[in-house]
């Protein structure tokens, strides 16, 4: 069996802390790596994610980064068109150094792949809730969508700068880097709260800025039919209307299947079309920047989200302007040995959505609970489930055993990579 690649993410800090040729030698000795990718941009994040402390990096226990910072230099001619610029690095010992630059060169040496992420959210919170609050994800009531600690960061896009932002950052970074792939992860459209009620919860979900609502009404749709539902059920999911909790209780018991209140309320299926006719869009719009910039280049899509409908994410169409799709599986970390081998159902879903001939780079986490046992099997369940290649989330957590661990796994299965 051949892959095209086994890649993963490396952060600047690493490459301060460790060095650059440190990681490679660890991920080409112990793992088997072809291909890194570093993440260029990088939202607010405690790292290692899900350990208390980093396994091998000689500087620090662990380390808080900054709230959408770039680490690359910012060349002021990719923006002219764009009203939004990136937020260069304000840590001491990060600023003013070119990491990308000093990446791709590391890589490029030893005959690797480089690549690069655009991630999370690429516009911090303080210019979301201030300067650039026109470009940030409204929900009902009007407010910026809760989303754990990224507050005011949600990009609309459907906002022609929110758009312009994107096709700026990655037009900068295929146009002055000599990288072979570029990724984003970028938070779609805020998918509600479905752990309040199956489908009823997506209600809370979507966008309803100035901008949403001026691309809706030229689409046709009934803008002020779709917010009179979608606040209707908004209030009785947050209880904003109950006279008793008699009505909570009547829904929560409630069996109509989601068919059933599309059937009911048809403007809530044009609501969730808009929604990924928006996003598809987008998709399209950041694929003929990147390619008109470098044709070469792999645009690479990383989904993360399994509830991908409520969020816009239709990747039979989205597969139509990408080059390859990363989904984002870490059920190793879990421990939980049934979630590993069920890794196959997420895969099989994608390769029915975007084809057998679209490269599918699977994953697998090397960090938390994940022991090499759970690793070897997170590999044969994706490789017997047609995945064209493996990413690793992330070198920064994983010790070296489990690094170990994944070459032992490609071994077992046969799995050869291909030059790059």
């Amino acid at each position: 069996m051949y892959w095209k690649e086994l890649t993963t993410g490396i952060y600047p800090w690493d490459m301060h802390d460790e060095g650059i040729e440190t990681i490679l030698d660890n991920l080409q000795q112990y793992a088997g790596n072809n291909a890194a990718y570093m993440l260029a941009i990088m939202h607010h994040e405690k790292r290692p994610l899900h350990d208390n402390y980093y396994h091998h990096n000689p500087v620090r226990k662990r380390y808080l980064a900054e709230d959408s910072r770039s680490y690359f230099t910012i060349h002021p001619e990719s923006y002219t068109n764009s009203r939004i610029k990136p937020q260069p690095s304000d840590r001491e010992f990060l600023k003013g150094v070119d990491w990308l630059e000093i990446f791709t060169q590391a890589l490029r040496k030893r005959g690797m792949s480089p690549g690069a992420e655009i991630s999370h959210t690429p516009l911090d919170s303080v210019r979301g809730a201030g300067e650039f609050a026109d470009c940030i994800q409204r929900d009902i009531y009007g407010n910026p969508p809760a989303h754990g600690y990224f507050s005011n960061q949600q990009l609309c896009w459907n906002s022609p700068d929110a758009r312009a932002y994107m096709c700026a950052i990655a037009t900068d970074l295929v146009t002055h880097y000599d990288i072979d792939m570029i990724q984003t992860c970028s938070f779609l459209l805020n998918q509600g709260q479905l752990n309040l009620h199956p489908f009823l919860g997506v209600a809370l979900g979507g966008c309803f800025c100035a901008s949403c609502e001026k691309e809706a009404r030229k689409a046709g749709m009934d803008w002020d039919l779709v917010r009179k539902t979608v606040r209707h059920y908004a209030d009785i999911m947050k209880r904003a209307t109950l006279e008793s909790n008699e009505d909570w209780l009547l829904l929560q018991r409630g069996n109509s299947s989601a068919v059933m209140f599309l059937i009911e309320h048809p403007e809530l299926y044009h609501w969730l079309k808009f929604r990924s006719e928006s996003i598809t869009r987008y998709f399209k719009e950041l694929s003929e920047a990147i390619h008109a910039a470098n044709s070469k280049v792999d645009f690479r899509f990383n989904t993360c989200w399994p509830e991908a409908e409520f969020i816009g994410q239709d990747l039979t169409q989205i597969g139509k302007y990408v080059d390859s799709i990363r989904i984002m599986d870490y059920a190793e970390q879990s421990g939980d040995e049934e979630r590993v081998l069920n890794k196959g159902r997420w895969l099989s879903n994608v390769r029915r959505q975007v084809g057998e001939e679209k490269i599918i780079i699977d994953s697998i986490a090397p960090r938390a609970k994940a022991t090499p046992d759970l690793i070897k099997k997170g590999i044969r369940t994706v490789a017997l489930g047609g995945a064209d290649g493996l990413a690793y989330g992330f070198y920064d957590g994983a010790t070296i055993e489990r690094l170990k661990a994944i070459r032992e796994g490609m071994e077992d299965c046969e799995i050869q990579l291909r030059n790059i």
